[in-house]
């Protein structure tokens, strides 16, 4: 049976089948912000509707429709674009691209009596050629070269085009580089939300949802596309996609499943494995992507368990010395890696949303009306807001910010207890803090960074999911650190990778116990080192021979089943 769904505030009308609330926002264009995947434990589907005259709250995740509804949409309701962090500092990179074209005169490809036109081609590639020779007028053609290895031919003289992009998939968000590969030139960078976030926010949630329903599975699949797609529209001319003959993906182990639609369920369960690690290479036609369909697309490959080719982009960035290197990838799956061009150990950590301002009362992706930093400095709260407009909430770098700076200022003890008003008071006579701790929910206490109609708070829960994040991250760093020989004050240099690494305060990171022990002077942010990776790969045929290395020199530890990870983990929880 039919339902009609009419979104109030934005007048709009759907049309749906039954289903969740959630979907039919959805399909209405409006994707809701489903951390927990659905399973109505996260509450950040939350939504108004109206029923019998009178407005309530829903999950929208968990309510079914059964009847025609009205919908009460706030923006802040719904997912917005995000501050995506495109920079990934690339200079100095040889442009020397694997993809070129090249043309040929009749006279050059007129063979010998007897002898063949063509070696070592696809059949599509033999009948384009045989149509254009066998034209009157044919004076030459283009070949499109992978390598040594012809992939397509187009009529005429076609060398003056020809397009290659480079898209990390993220979990929460995808980028897109579009490249000129005949000079070289960037020609746009196109960023936007990973669509699977409406199925979760963490690559767990994500993966239980692939396993519910045969068809789920082919909904991640279509949903990882349809955004990877839309990036390369935005960013090139749709007459121009026959001349897109490459597109380098680097993601993560479950992002690499997904997006051929394979089943990660082996990723959920030890030992944790990947159907295949190696480089992923097909035709643009079997990858269903808008660009040439002779074209090449390649996934990187992966390194082992949820170390995936976002990791391997990530290093293949790192210099080729002795240094002894800690890399951190900050997010919802934390990878890490401890080593040099010698060998690598690899592992990731399932830190949670936290860190991204998931599983946060108030917590936010980095949009505008996010708090991106907080200071509690003279009895005065000081907040800078992304897009200078009213604070909605709190994203991951404000996250790190409110719990350094309450712990600075006594709010917070060792223990991550929040003190009550009364105890603050007691401690700090007069102070206007103690007007700012009151409880948000029964035994919850929290402190209000914004008053009014719509507060931003820090409470007590919130807290202890930032202490299970930050002893995931740091303890992951430490037991590495360890198994390949070194301590934290033996680091040369400690790498931080990813927007949250790049948006943090490190000194802030450092005093909560986000990250290890390592000197402030050692630690550098790279920004979007996949990325810089990935671009590396489309443009510099010569990285290959080390991107071929590194999944050789990298041993994978699962830190799951390690008996010292969970040890540090449990004596690194409080701050």
């Amino acid at each position: 049976m039919q339902y009609t769904v009419r979104f109030v505030n934005q007048n709009k009308i759907v049309t749906v089948e039954g289903g969740t609330l959630a979907g039919a926002c959805e399909k209405a264009g409006y994707p809701l912000n489903l951390v927990c995947g659905g399973r109505g434990v996260c509450g950040k589907c939350r939504v108004t509707v109206k029923r019998n005259g009178t407005l309530e709250e829903v999950l929208a995740c968990r309510e079914m429709i059964r009847m025609d509804e009205e919908v009460y949409l706030e923006e802040k309701d719904y997912l917005h674009e995000s501050s995506v962090l495109t920079e990934s500092q690339l200079s100095g990179v040889r442009f020397s691209p694997s993809v070129k074209k090249v043309y040929r005169t009749k006279e050059e490809l007129m063979p010998e009596s007897g002898k063949a036109f063509l070696s070592g081609v696809s059949v599509p590639v033999m009948r384009k050629f045989a149509k254009f020779s066998a034209a009157p007028d044919f004076e030459g053609c283009t070949f499109v070269y992978y390598g040594d290895r012809i992939i397509d031919v187009q009529e005429g003289d076609r060398t003056e085009v020809c397009f290659g992009a480079a898209v990390d998939i993220g979990t929460t968000t995808v980028v897109c580089y579009l490249y000129d590969l005949v000079n070289g030139r960037l020609i746009k960078t196109e960023s936007g939300a990973n669509r699977q976030i409406t199925h979760g926010a963490d690559v767990i949630s994500r993966n239980m949802f692939a396993q519910e329903r045969p068809d789920n599975l082919k909904e991640m699949q279509r949903l990882i596309r349809e955004t990877v797609n839309e990036l390369l529209d935005r960013a090139l001319e749709m007459s121009e996609e026959e001349n897109l003959y490459h597109v380098v993906l680097c993601g993560n182990s479950t992002m690499q499943h997904l997006f051929y639609g394979i089943n990660p369920v082996n990723l959920g369960k030890s030992p944790f494995a990947n159907i295949t690690a190696k480089e992923i290479l097909t035709s643009g036609r079997e990858a269903g992507l808008h660009c040439a369909s002779e074209g090449m697309v390649e996934f990187l490959p992966l390194l082992g368990g949820f170390v995936g080719a976002d990791t391997t982009a990530v290093l293949l960035t790192l210099e080729e010395d002795d240094r002894k290197y800690l890399m951190v990838d900050l997010g919802t799956n934390g990878e890490i890696a401890v080593g040099n061009h010698h060998g690598f150990m690899v592992a990731s950590t399932a830190c949670g949303p936290a860190l991204e301002g998931g599983n946060i009362a108030c917590g936010m992706r980095g949009e505008k009306g996010a708090v991106e930093s907080i200071s509690l400095d003279d009895d005065q709260v000081t907040i800078q807001v992304i897009g200078d407009s009213a604070p909605r909430g709190l994203c991951g770098s404000a996250v790190v910010d409110a719990v350094a700076e309450m712990r600075k200022v006594g709010l917070i003890d060792d223990t991550g207890r929040l003190l009550s008003a009364q105890e603050y008071e007691k401690e700090h006579p007069g102070s206007s803090f103690c007007q700012r701790l009151r409880e948000a929910g029964e035994y919850n206490m929290a402190f209000y960074f914004v008053e009014g109609e719509h507060p931003v708070y820090l409470c007590q829960k919130d807290i202890r999911q930032i202490q299970l994040a930050k002893s995931s991250i740091c303890s992951g760093c430490l037991a590495l650190l360890e198994e390949y020989g070194i301590t934290a004050d033996q680091v040369d240099t400690l790498v931080l990778a990813g927007a949250f690494g790049n948006y943090i305060n490190v000194d802030h990171a450092l005093s909560i116990g986000l990250l290890p022990p390592v000197a402030r002077d050692k630690i550098i942010s790279v920004g979007n080192g996949a990325g810089r990776g990935v671009q590396m790969v489309l443009l510099d045929s010569d990285s290959r021979r080390k991107l071929e290395k590194i999944p050789d020199i990298c041993t994978h530890k699962e830190l799951a089943s390690d008996s010292r990870f969970m040890e540090l983990y449990i004596s690194n929880m409080n701050f």
